[in-house]
């Protein structure tokens, strides 16, 4: 190794590290709970190796920094990749409940049969985006999307004076499909039960 290549080490002020640092423990203890003494320390363990390797098999200055900004990327996708271990089962239960209430508002059904249905397409709709999603926020706005274009298609078909009513009143199939009266919508097909 030349001089030039090992001097980047020297010049390297102290302080930058320490700053290198504590990011590196920011960014691990993102999301963890605080307060736990031993989990913290094991983070700063974790930290100052990521930190200390990078010193270490870096070549320049620009490498040490590439070296420990690459590990914390790493870093944010594994923790992308836990999200679904954090959601807890109620908050995705509370959201399936505000998929079915949505779906209630927008589509008459009658009966505890069409009721267990709209919470049956709800539940799916919601693992397969929960299944698909890259991350919580990914999750979170692609169910907002959804249920956003049902009000919009909902206040448009009002607005349009479609009749949403079934030509039967006896009639309680939620599947029903019409021109002017369609009562399910149409993204719900891929997640039908019947």
């Amino acid at each position: 190794m030349d001089a030039a290549a090992s001097n980047w080490r020297n010049q390297l002020e102290p302080e930058t590290r320490q700053l290198l640092l504590k990011n590196i423990i920011t960014k691990l203890k993102f999301g963890h709970l605080p307060g736990d003494y031993d989990e913290d320390l094991e983070l700063q363990k974790i930290a100052h190796s990521i930190e200390q390797k990078s010193y270490a098999g870096a070549t320049t200055q620009a490498d040490y920094f590439d070296k420990i900004a690459s590990k914390i990327l790493l870093l944010e996708k594994a923790r992308e990749r836990e999200w679904r271990h954090q959601l807890h089962p109620e908050s995705r239960q509370r959201i399936v409940n505000k998929i079915t209430d949505t779906l209630r508002r927008h589509v008459p059904v009658s009966g505890p049969d069409g009721s267990q249905e709209l919470w049956k397409i709800a539940r799916r709709f919601e693992e397969k985006i929960f299944a698909a999603a890259s991350s919580q926020s990914d999750y979170l706005r692609k169910i907002s999307l959804k249920m956003l274009t049902m009000e919009t298609d909902s206040q448009r078909n009002h607005q349009l004076g479609l009749n949403n009513q079934p030509a039967n009143p006896d009639d309680t199939n939620p599947r029903q499909h019409g021109s002017r009266n369609r009562r399910m919508p149409a993204w719900t097909d891929d997640y039908h039960m019947g």
